[in-house]
């Protein structure tokens, strides 16, 4: 008997076509752009105060490692919600990073 998991199919995936889905992809491209801009106020503080004090290299390193994970899953399925939102989190993410080395 196979795992389950290796049985799951991939809702998401461009081959497996659900009808009526046009909503949730619209939805998941807006919270895609909506999140990393939210992280902008922080970013501005940080470079603003010239104070990286509480922020955590290894975390925003972490969460740099994710979204490069998932955006290679992105690019791989071709799943343009995913690509867009880890591309802007990349962008945001990395700032916060090197903040951490300029004025931690």
């Amino acid at each position: 008997m196979v795992p389950y998991f290796t049985d799951m199919k991939h809702t998401f995936h461009p081959k497996h076509k659900i009808k009526n889905t046009h909503i949730v992809d619209s939805l998941a491209l807006i919270v895609g752009v909506v999140q990393p801009v939210a992280t902008l106020p922080q970013i501005w503080l940080v470079y603003s105060a010239q104070d990286a004090t509480g922020v955590s290299v290894v975390m925003w390193t972490l969460y740099n490692v994710g979204s490069i994970v998932l955006l290679t899953y992105g690019i791989r399925h071709k799943l343009m919600p995913i690509i867009v939102a880890q591309v802007l989190w990349l962008i945001v993410q990395t700032p916060m990073m090197l903040a951490v080395f300029i004025f931690g």
